[in-house]
């Protein structure tokens, strides 16, 4: 089932929730059913990570050229070959910095674009598990844990189980817990679960007990 089909499920079921919340929370609601109903799919590429698959396209498209010219630019000013350089930017620290920077650049760029997105969706993860962490939000915390792994699983894998609906459901009930806002657990797992019935009812089906039994359920119409 393509992405779009699965965001419109999400919306009608946040939609249809929102009409006995509070006005104030309708955003929220809306927006958690919206992402939970695309989540499964972090597994590859769709509607929630499509920025960041772009920025991997331009990272594999000019990482070497960019990092190229940091390193070289590095070495430059290290050298002295570039005198009229900044002495309070182009320091022997920041020559270092950007010595590795471009290096790092560089062997990003050489990697396959999936990987890059998912090394990218590592890096996001770990910033928001930060803030998490500081600020004591423990469904931002999971939420960035299952961003974080999910490019790294086989795709309609683990996030397409029984057990993701359970770590979802656990989260929501968290975020429940943040926001307030009426029954946001139930909306948001079932938001989820939209997503993993819509594709059992595709050809390939779904390993929902996966990986206890490799049994694809399917929904036959």
């Amino acid at each position: 089932m393509k992405g779009r089909t699965h965001l419109t499920i999400g919306l009608g079921i946040g939609a249809v929730a929102s009409v006995s919340q509070a006005p104030e929370m309708i955003p929220i609601v809306i927006g958690a059913s919206a992402v939970a109903s695309l989540a499964p799919d972090l597994d590859g590429n769709n509607l929630l990570n499509k920025h960041v698959t772009k920025t991997a396209k331009q990272i594999k498209k000019g990482g070497q050229f960019v990092g190229g010219a940091l390193m070289v630019l590095s070495l430059a000013s290290y050298l002295n070959f570039l005198p009229f350089l900044n002495d309070e930017w182009f320091t022997q620290q920041n020559n270092l910095l950007f010595l590795g920077l471009g290096a790092i650049i560089i062997a990003l760029s050489m990697k396959s674009q999936e990987t890059l997105k998912n090394i990218l969706m590592s890096v996001l993860s770990l910033i928001l598990l930060y803030y998490a962490f500081t600020e004591e939000l423990w469904w931002l915390f999971m939420f960035a844990v299952y961003i974080g792994a999910a490019g790294w699983l086989p795709h309609r894998g683990l996030t397409h189980t029984i057990w993701a609906v359970a770590y979802w459901a656990y989260m929501s009930y968290l975020l429940q817990g943040s926001t307030e806002a009426d029954n946001l657990a139930i909306i948001s797992t079932m938001a989820y679960l939209s997503h993993i019935l819509g594709d059992m009812m595709t050809k390939k089906g779904v390993k929902f007990l996966y990986p206890l039994a490799n049994k694809v359920f399917k929904i036959r119409l």
